[in-house]
Order: C-alpha cells, then structure tokens, then sequence
C-alpha cells in the first residue's frame, strides 16, 4: 500500500515522457519531410549539385543569464564606465554584479565565455581593441 503512491508517479512520468517521445518524433518526421522537399528544390534548379556537401548548422543556445543583445549592452556599458583596460575576468565579474547573480566560479565562467564571445565580436569590428596583459591575460579598452 505504502508503494501505490510511487508507483503512480512513476506510471505518471512515464506517460509524459513517452508523449514527449511521440512529439518529437512527429516533430523529426515533419522536419525531414521539409528537407526531402528542399533537397527536391535544390535538384530543380541545379540538377547536378552535390546534397552531400551541405554541412548541418547546429541551432546556437541561448544564454540564461542575458536576453538577446543584453550581454553586449552592459559590456559596452563597462567599457565605457571604465577607467583602465579590462581583462575577460574582471569583465565577468562586473557584469555578474550589475545582473545581482551570485559571484560562484561557475557563474563566473559562463559568463566569462558569454563576455569573452562579445569582446571578439566588437574587437572585430573595431569597437575594442586589445590593450595589453595583466595576470589573467590579455585586456581590452575601447577604441
């Protein structure tokens, strides 16, 4: 008796995970029967182009701690606050404090690469550009 009620919710997980299952594979179907008729389109206008070839592009994830565009908005933000170059660390570290997100190592991190992936982008455009090394690598300032 005491088992019934685990055993109802295991039945009940079950049930939904096998309808996630169900979904999803409705979901892989739909999506190779838009491929087959894509393939199908591309061999209408250029016959003799090679399907093979085309790489698949992996959808990008969204980070958990910024909206879109948000990341890049307070980086450029610190920056232009800034009295002296910023290194990807310390960057990390601001923008965890300005989001209110706890300071752990592994928040820290994520948002270091999130950062990090922002001052690339920019410093590619000319926005920021490296201005030297401190201890924990290479810093930025703006332009």
């Amino acid at each position: 008796m005491a088992e019934s009620h685990v055993v109802t919710g295991l039945v009940a997980k079950r049930a939904e995970l096998a309808g996630r299952i169900e979904a999803c594979r409705q979901e892989l179907e739909r999506l190779v029967a838009d491929v087959d008729h894509l393939d199908g389109a591309i061999k209408l206008f250029a016959p003799h182009y090679k399907l093979e070839r085309i790489q698949a592009k992996t959808p990008g994830r969204r980070n958990r701690f910024f909206r879109q565009g948000e990341c890049q908005r307070l980086v450029l933000e610190i920056f232009r606050d800034a009295s002296e170059p910023l290194s990807a660390a310390r960057l990390a570290e601001v923008l965890a404090q300005r989001k209110g997100l706890e300071a752990s190592a592994a928040v820290i991190e994520q948002i270091r690469t999130s950062a990090l992936g922002v001052v690339k982008r920019l410093a590619g455009k000319g926005v920021i550009g490296a201005a030297g090394t401190d201890g924990a690598g290479k810093t930025w300032s703006v332009c």
